[in-house]
């Protein structure tokens, strides 16, 4: 910038003099218009709005410029498209990472899809991720917003070394449980007041201690040679996931009660009001995982027996899989056998990994009572 004319020394810039009646009047000269606007004869005064005026005026400027550089308005929303058709291809993930990875940038959309890419800040960031996500899920999601960040500074949409979510923290420790152990006294209201479906689910879990997922795909033709075969979801690729579990008389009592007449693959199965398509099935009687936890808290929450605890504190059908493991150990089993029905794997034990791709299916026995639960 040249410097300003001696007889202009003394006053903040864009301030003029105008000598008029043997008085000095100030003006200020717009920035950007070149418009003239009058500041009195006070020249303390005139410099102190010019102050205020060139800090909000010339800012204003800069966001000229980037407007016409392209660089300011582009919404976060614009930013994952461009960042999807441009960025996405060239990442070499697979499917399913990708489908993930659209997961998340479709929440970023969703939550933050208007706020304009220059002006999201650290704050803006770490906001939404403490708002929002834990653990793994804090950890994905903050990674998703450096990837945005950093393709926006690599196209120019940003200032380079500006990325605001590094500046988060790494990593958001998973909040301790709340949910409270569920009591044989509550698993037992729960089951008298359950439909004839749900107490099959509901015994099933307690014996063979699987998970909601793994209950509702339970078929018929799984059972062979006196065993159930079940596939833990969560651990699929574990080697501890495929148990062969046996089949006991208790629970062939429980799978031969499930016949009912109706025409179902799956050993827990109902007749829906309205048949409809759904994503997660794949037979009209099976159950949804989402309404299987859905009739599940209806019936909890409609006992007494829970009136006084706080709903995020009660427990679910995983505490249902928790109790089975509890009683199993009241009944004097070892650790090792609750823990192989769970599919669980100890730290320390040698991992061994199966020849040629040979499924190994682990040898489990699911022997506890009923008798002891239902007196």
């Amino acid at each position: 910038m040249a410097p300003r004319a001696r007889k202009h020394t003394g006053l903040e810039a864009n301030v003029y003099p105008n000598k008029s009646g043997g008085h000095t009047y100030y003006r200020y000269k717009h920035p950007i218009t070149g418009v003239m606007h009058p500041l009195g004869k006070n020249k303390t005064e005139a410099n102190a709005a010019a102050r205020i005026l060139n800090a909000k005026l010339l800012q204003d400027d800069a966001c000229v410029v980037d407007k016409i550089m392209g660089t300011v308005g582009i919404s976060m929303a614009a930013l994952v498209e461009r960042f999807r058709d441009d960025r996405l291809p060239e990442m070499g993930l697979k499917v399913s990472t990708l489908k993930i990875m659209g997961y998340r940038l479709n929440r970023i959309v969703a939550d933050l899809g208007d706020r304009v890419i220059t002006e999201m800040t650290t704050k803006d960031c770490a906001q939404w991720l403490d708002d929002n996500f834990e653990s793994d899920p804090y950890v994905k999601h903050r990674g998703t917003l450096i990837e945005l960040f950093r393709y926006a500074e690599n196209k120019g949409l940003r200032n380079g070394n500006d990325n605001p979510a590094e500046g988060t923290y790494p990593n958001r420790k998973k909040k301790k449980k709340a949910r409270k152990r569920m009591t044989v006294e509550q698993y037992l209201a729960i089951h008298a007041a359950a439909p004839e479906w749900m107490k099959i689910a509901m015994e099933l879990a307690l014996i063979t201690l699987q998970g909601r997922s793994e209950l509702i795909r339970m078929r018929y033709d799984a059972i062979k040679d006196g065993y159930l075969y079940v596939v833990r979801q969560k651990v699929e690729s574990h080697e501890h996931a495929r148990l062969r579990i046996k089949v006991t008389p208790e629970i062939e009592s429980i799978v031969s009660r499930s016949r009912d007449g109706l025409a179902s693959p799956y050993i827990v199965h109902r007749r829906p009001q309205r048949v409809k398509e759904n994503k997660d099935t794949d037979h009209w009687t099976q159950i949804a995982p989402n309404e299987f936890t859905k009739q599940f808290r209806l019936i909890r929450d409609s006992l007494p027996e829970f009136s006084s605890i706080p709903k995020e504190e009660r427990g679910g059908i995983h505490e249902v899989r928790a109790l089975g493991s509890w009683l199993y150990e009241q009944a004097g089993y070892e650790r090792d056998y609750v823990q192989h029905l769970m599919a669980h794997s100890d730290e320390k034990m040698t991992e061994y990994y199966q020849s040629e791709h040979e499924e190994k299916w682990i040898d489990v026995k699911a022997e506890l009572s009923l008798a002891s639960v239902f007196k």
